[in-house]
């Protein structure tokens, strides 16, 4: 803050810096900073991922896991899948692996190979 030259003071920089800081471990992380940014979601975003979550939740788990996608999400077309180089079930679970890394940002879950209402939500 201070090499943008700016009018701000000590106090309130630090102020500033804990907002952004959700996890409290005193780094500002790019999910934390863009979750800031962006603010809170309009009810009407919400309802088409609460609409999406349940299409996809095709066994009512209350979870999206790999036989949920393979209905909606064909791999077989994916460039690594054709080449060769990973599976198709290595391209769901790395599809599935971008909703755990961030949502980890505020729940600190690990790898669970599925996502809940609030992790898509994320």
């Amino acid at each position: 803050m201070k090499l943008l030259d700016n009018d701000l003071e000590e106090n309130e920089i630090i102020v500033l810096f804990e907002s952004f800081d959700n996890s409290r471990d005193g780094n500002i992380n790019y999910d934390e900073f863009i979750r800031a940014v962006k603010g809170p979601m309009n009810q009407f975003r919400r309802s088409l991922i609460e609409k999406v979550f349940k299409k996809l939740d095709r066994d009512n788990s209350g979870k999206i896991d790999i036989n949920d996608l393979k209905n909606y999400y064909n791999t077989s077309q994916h460039p690594d899948v054709k080449s060769g180089k990973k599976t198709e079930e290595e391209v769901l679970d790395e599809f599935l692996e971008t909703f755990d890394t961030h949502h980890n940002v505020i729940s600190n879950n690990h790898k669970s190979r599925s996502i809940d209402f609030l992790e898509l939500l994320e």
